[in-house]
Formats: structure tokens, C-alpha cells, sequence
């Protein structure tokens, strides 16, 4: 028993977390709801709707376990949505109110999965819907003593999503973006370049890259002081960051190194793009890019872009 359980728990942390905890969380319900089917007495909710969602619960998990990295917010959206309509439901049926509002504490719960893993609108959504929901089905009960503890759940709920949510905005901006620059870091920008690709891919769409290389950053640094080389770029990437589209990003990868993910771009394009940034930056640069190929990978794509930049700028050096 010993050994399936460290076996257990070695799985979930090879899954991702959003798989881990998903698993996790609908594990632990499950198991609850099946104690409450068992120790189930009259005037509690309904018992046919403990065992409904207990079944429910195993699903999920079963479903979640299966997918396993596959594992997407898309499904673990679907599943946010089942299950606050199944907490106003069961609020709704069960004839015990206190158990109405026992229904209602799982809501901070949903709070720091949906906020924590959905993009912050859905999950605001999907939250503030569900609070709703099962606020309406406490009213059903009309106990007002019960109204009141109930509004202020849902009060709480909303305070604490909210300092959530602007604490991992914040936590996200630190770990994604370069704080000299306001570019994308490399974690960041691979992170773009990842899920762009599978984009592109799945949509049969351009995908270009440019790598970028700043020409003479640690001449300026050594003969003008690190705080000229920090103001060039910033200067280069605002001015990047200006001259391209909401839906491109900018990366910095290295400390004079570059990433330009055009999303929707055919190569030709893309270097149209690169010749008018750079005919009106403030710094010189050497850029390769590089078009998504059928069969290519990320690192075969940036290889190509790197190689054609340092082509460039061997040609730059010796012109």
C-alpha cells in the first residue's frame, strides 16, 4: 500500500500542475462526496444527487488522469463550469439549509483554481457566475439569517480572488519580462514562441521569426559607462515594441540578443519588417530571419534565424 501511494504521488508530480491539481482537486471531492453518500441521513441533500456527483467527480478525475500533459485549460474550463452549476444545483435541491450554505464553501476553492490556471477573464467568469448562481439558489431557501452569512461568503470570495489575481499578474510580470527593457525575458518569449507555433501549425498559417544581435553594445558599455548601453536598449526595444503589431512580441534572450515573434507573417514580410526598423533605429543591429517549415521544430527554426544573423553580421564587420 505503501508503495502504490509514493507511486501515486510520483505520477501527479510528473504531471503538470494544472493536471496535478485538477487530479488532486477532483480526487479529494470525490472522496468526500462518497462519505457523504454512505453516511447520508434524511433531510441532507438529496442523496441521488451526492451519488450524481460523486460519479461526476471520478470522471473528471479518471478523464484528467488520462489526458495527462495533454491536459488543456480549455477542458479545465468546461470542467469549472460543471462544476459551479452543480453547486447552485445542489444548493437548490437539498432541504437542509445550513447544508445550502455548506454548498457554498467550496467557492474560494473554485476561486484559486479558475484564477490560478484560466485566463483571468474566464475565470472571473466563471467564478462571479457560480457565486451567483448559487447565491440565487440560497435565496430560494429565503432563510435570512442564512442570506446574510451567505452574502458575506460571497463578499470574501470576491475580495480574495481579486488580491489573487493581481498577485499572480504581478508574480507572472516579474518571471516573464525583462525588467530593464519591459520586453519578454527568455522564459517568456519562449513560452510565446511555443504556443504560437502550435498555432500556426494548427491553423495552416506563416509563423516568422527574427533573432537579433546589437551591434557594438560592449564598446559603449567599456567607453561610455553601462548606463549608455542600458538607455540603448531600451531606446531599441521601445522602439521595436512601436513599429510592430499588438499580436508580435519582442524578447530579449541574452544581453545583446534578440527575439521577434511575427505571428500570421511569411518570411519575405518579416525581413520587410526588420529593413524598416532597422533604416529608422537610434542603434545598429544584425538580424536572421527564419520561416516556420513544415516538419520543423522550435530549435530548428531559431537555429536557421540565428545562422542567418550571424551571416548578416560577418558581412556588417567586414563591409
Amino acid at each position: 500500500m505503501e508503495i502504490r501511494g509514493e507511486a501515486m504521488v510520483a505520477g501527479l508530480r510528473a504531471l503538470p500542475a494544472l493536471a496535478a491539481t485538477t487530479a488532486v482537486m477532483y480526487a479529494c471531492g470525490a472522496a468526500l462526496l462518497v462519505a457523504g453518500v454512505i453516511a447520508w441521513q434524511p433531510g441532507r441533500n438529496p442523496r441521488w444527487a451526492l451519488t450524481s456527483l460523486a460519479v461526476l467527480a471520478v470522471v473528471f478525475l479518471a478523464w484528467t488522469l488520462l489526458r495527462g500533459r495533454r491536459f488543456s485549460c480549455a477542458e479545465a474550463l468546461v470542467m469549472s463550469v460543471v462544476q459551479v452549476g452543480c453547486i447552485g444545483g445542489l444548493t437548490w435541491t437539498t432541504q437542509l439549509p445550513l447544508g445550502a450554505y455548506a454548498n457554498g464553501t467550496v467557492l474560494p476553492i473554485v476561486a484559486v483554481y479558475v484564477l490560478w490556471f484560466l485566463p483571468p477573464l474566464q475565470g472571473r467568469v466563471v467564478l462571479y457566475a457560480g457565486a451567483a448562481w448559487w447565491m440565487v439558489a440560497v435565496l430560494h431557501h429565503a432563510d435570512r439569517t442564512l442570506i446574510g452569512f451567505a452574502a458575506s461568503l460571497v463578499v470574501q470570495t470576491v475580495i480574495a480572488a481579486e488580491v489573487l489575481a493581481r498577485t499572480k499578474q504581478r508574480m507572472d510580470r516579474v518571471a516573464r519580462v525583462d525588467p530593464l527593457t519591459g520586453a519578454h525575458n527568455l522564459r517568456g518569449i519562449t513560452e510565446i514562441l511555443e504556443r504560437e507555433v502550435a498555432r500556426a501549425e494548427r491553423r495552416g498559417e506563416p509563423l516568422s521569426v527574427a533573432a537579433v544581435d546589437l551591434d557594438g553594445l560592449r564598446a559603449i558599455n567599456n567607453s561610455q559607462g553601462h548606463r549608455a548601453g542600458d538607455e540603448l536598449l531600451v531606446n531599441v526595444v521601445r522602439h521595436w515594441q512601436d513599429g510592430v503589431r499588438r499580436c508580435d512580441a519582442v524578447g530579449r534572450t541574452g544581453g545583446d540578443e534578440f527575439l521577434l515573434v511575427l505571428p500570421s507573417t511569411p518570411k519575405d514580410e518579416a525581413e520587410q519588417l526588420v529593413r524598416r526598423l532597422a533604416a529608422t533605429s537610434r542603434g545598429s543591429w544584425s538580424a536572421g530571419v527564419a520561416e516556420l517549415k513544415p516538419g520543423d521544430t522550435l530549435a530548428s527554426m531559431l537555429e536557421r534565424a540565428d545562422r542567418r544573423m550571424y551571416v548578416e553580421k560577418a558581412a556588417r564587420q567586414d563591409a
